[in-house]
């Protein structure tokens, strides 16, 4: 069963954000943006980790990045802070 619209989550997307994806290649582009389309149908379906001592959460994408998010559940908004390969994203936060 499909979710309505009133039980999705908007995806609010920075500027900095909008250029990494851009410099991806089409692949890593086409996977990060699947990931993304998930968590605003359905975020539940992700594995969404909260980061100890901070009030943001952190999406795996493959072996190879990592989307740091912040949701407001009172909005039912999800920030996409900051996306990054997994080796430097917790240094640049």
């Amino acid at each position: 069963m499909k979710n309505s619209k009133k039980d999705t989550f908007r995806v609010k997307i920075s500027r900095k954000v909008e250029k990494f994806l851009d410099k991806l290649s089409k692949k890593d582009r086409e996977r990060i943006l699947k990931v993304l389309r998930t968590l605003r149908d359905n975020p539940f379906a992700l594995d969404i980790k909260k980061l100890e001592g901070t009030d943001f959460h952190r999406i795996r994408v493959g072996k190879h990045f990592i989307i740091i998010i912040y949701i407001d559940w009172e909005n039912k908004a999800i920030i996409v802070f900051k996306i990054d390969k997994r080796e430097r994203i917790y240094d640049r936060i």
